[in-house]
């Protein structure tokens, strides 16, 4: 059993190096996103823009896709680190981390798939034809208010920092870094609930910050864990 909470703990602390590295690529690109295309209340405009310059977007999408599917790693690592804690909150969140991250690297797979199409249709498409597009945009996203890809992973963010600072089983910095992530994740769902973009891009900024220094970090302290 020794042996296997070590190849945990380093393959975990692996794939959150990884994953901080992809918040990196994914904050910076959305930063970096025209606005259009950050706008959640007009999907002409998003459509449109996105069919004239993707890249950043398509670069935002990949590493949140690939970032989610490392990130499920990540769950199970320091979930079984903070597990003996308290093993009812551990266990009931980190299973809503796990479908969390599962939902966003699906959604995100399909704004690879889907977005470039339709935003082609878009731009060739009559009035008619825009409309309906516009009209069914949100249904590309599985979630699209984001409640599990933000805040359920938010909530286990907050409640495996939490525990981690009352028993100290990392550095009181780290755990307040997972704390105020947990707090701007949950400001991203806000934003798209009340369909206010300040919300979002201040997250955005946030998680450009906290995002890469909570998994780089949590990667390093994981990979050097001797269970």
């Amino acid at each position: 059993m020794k042996g296997k909470g070590n190849t945990l703990s380093k393959f975990g602390g692996t794939c959150s190096i990884i994953v901080g590295i992809s918040y990196i690529v994914a904050g910076l690109s959305y930063l970096l996103v025209p606005a259009e295309q950050k706008a959640v209340t007009d999907a002409g405009a998003f459509l449109t823009s996105y069919a004239q310059n993707p890249l950043m977007s398509r670069i935002e999408e990949w590493a949140f896709a690939l970032g989610a599917i490392l990130a499920l790693a990540v769950v199970l690592a320091i979930s079984e680190k903070v597990r003996p804690v308290d093993e009812g909150w551990v266990r009931w969140t980190s299973n809503i981390a796990l479908i969390g991250f599962a939902v966003t690297a699906l959604q995100y797979f399909r704004y690879l798939a889907f977005y470039p199409e339709r935003a082609a249709a878009y731009v060739a498409g009559d009035a008619a034809t825009k409309a309906a597009i516009a009209a069914n945009q949100s249904l590309v996203a599985l979630d699209p208010h984001y409640w599990l890809v933000f805040g359920g992973v938010g909530l286990w963010f907050l409640v495996v920092n939490l525990l981690a600072l009352r028993e100290k089983l990392w550095p009181s910095l780290l755990a307040y870094v997972g704390i105020a992530g947990a707090a701007a994740y949950g400001l991203v769902v806000a934003g798209f609930v009340f369909r206010i973009e300040l919300f979002i891009t201040l997250a955005a900024a946030v998680a450009i910050i906290l995002g890469p220094i909570w998994f780089i970090w949590a990667g390093m302290i994981l990979r050097k864990t001797t269970s």
